[in-house]
């Protein structure tokens, strides 16, 4: 009797309309998210610095990203959720006006410059590349559609993707949306293993093939942290996860050390992994939403602050300068990494401040929360 009670309120809680703001989300910036993402990008470049060497494998900038996508996704959701609440309703095409003017313009110029160094220096990225950055697509290993210093549009091409399908189900309904997470998370891993396992029925039927291995590639990398940072969020507004403050001194900066170890560990599945990955990183999130411990201190730095504002800007830029240099070798230190970091740091600052941020005063136009 007391757990179908307690079911039937899990369930009211689940299907109900959310018709208020929690409280730590009422606030319209979250700096510990910015120090978050100094974190992230740190752990990337890093990794690109040493992704020949013994230490890759100590460094994973993979999992930077996937701090990222759990960000992301919890971001976004609390957007649009907020944006429901006060008006009763989403501009969607709002939305995809903020989030162009975000992606876009940095990510356009970088491939402009890197058409320019491509004439330039001589280098391999041919046409087919460029397109499939430019569209959003280089998640899709198409023969020769990227080379290095297109590659890391591959996470920018995940996040398009989700911004294109996901939105229209999240603001419909919440509690539908919050269930089909649950569903894809589960049905994701059967499915990518239909695609690895000798079947007949799958293997004599290419349409079948196809689609699976296309769906794999489309949903089976970082979808899921964006789905998971986004279900987090919907769960603050359903208020199935409460916090009592303050919380434990040091229990973030430990929630967060045990999601990198974990992000390590070879002997657990992929799935398993990635999912405890992007829960703690989400209870991290939110454990930091308030300056009130040992790690948020760290996150709210100034100085982890300003980085975590360039972080997208340093992103798109570092692939020319943590490797694969398109001037390495026509000139004296051209392969010092030092130099070459200091010289990144430099065009990010310069690319955020003289040239995102005309757009990004556009953007504020165009916001409603």
């Amino acid at each position: 009797m007391v757990l179908k009670k307690e079911l039937s309120t899990l369930w009211n809680k689940l299907t109900s309309d959310i018709t208020e703001i929690p409280e730590i989300l009422k606030t319209s910036y979250f700096p510990g998210l910015d120090g978050l993402r100094a974190v992230s990008i740190i752990l990337v470049v890093i990794s690109h610095v040493y992704y020949t060497s013994e230490l890759a494998k100590y460094i994973r900038g993979d999992l930077g990203v996937e701090v990222f996508f759990v960000i992301s996704g919890f971001l976004i959701t609390t957007l649009l959720l907020k944006e429901k609440v006060k008006f009763g309703e989403v501009s969607l095409k709002q939305f995809y006006i903020r989030r162009a003017l975000r992606i876009f313009p940095v990510a356009y110029l970088y491939l402009f410059c890197l058409v320019i160094l491509t004439i330039i220096f001589n280098l391999n990225t041919t046409l087919k590349m460029f397109l499939s950055a430019a569209v959003y697509i280089v998640n899709i290993p198409l023969v020769y559609g990227r080379n290095w210093q297109t590659g890391h549009f591959w996470s920018l091409s995940v996040e398009e993707q989700f911004y294109l399908l996901f939105p229209f189900f999240l603001i419909r309904n919440p509690g539908r949306f919050l269930i089909f997470i649950a569903a894809f998370l589960l049905v994701l891993p059967l499915i990518v293993l239909v695609g690895v396992l000798p079947l007949d029925f799958y293997n004599n039927h290419p349409l079948i093939h196809k689609f699976i291995r296309l769906f794999e590639f489309l949903f089976a990398t970082g979808t899921s942290c964006i789905l998971i940072g986004a279900a987090i969020s919907i769960l603050l507004f359903k208020k199935m996860i409460v916090l009592k403050w303050p919380s434990a001194y040091f229990l973030s900066f430990f929630i967060f050390i045990v999601a990198m170890v974990i992000g390590y560990l070879d002997f657990l599945n992929d799935y398993i992994k990635q999912y405890l990955f992007a829960l703690l990183i989400g209870y991290t999130i939110i454990l930091n939403l308030k300056k009130d411990n040992f790690f948020s201190i760290i996150l709210n730095h100034p100085l982890m602050i300003k980085l975590g504002v360039l972080s997208y800007s340093i992103y798109i830029w570092q692939q020319l300068f943590t490797r694969e240099q398109p001037w390495r070798g026509h000139f004296k230190y051209s392969d010092n990494i030092l130099l070459n970091l200091l010289v990144l740091f430099i065009v990010a600052y310069c690319s955020y401040n003289f040239y995102e941020r005309k757009f990004l005063k556009l953007k504020r136009k165009y916001s409603t929360v």
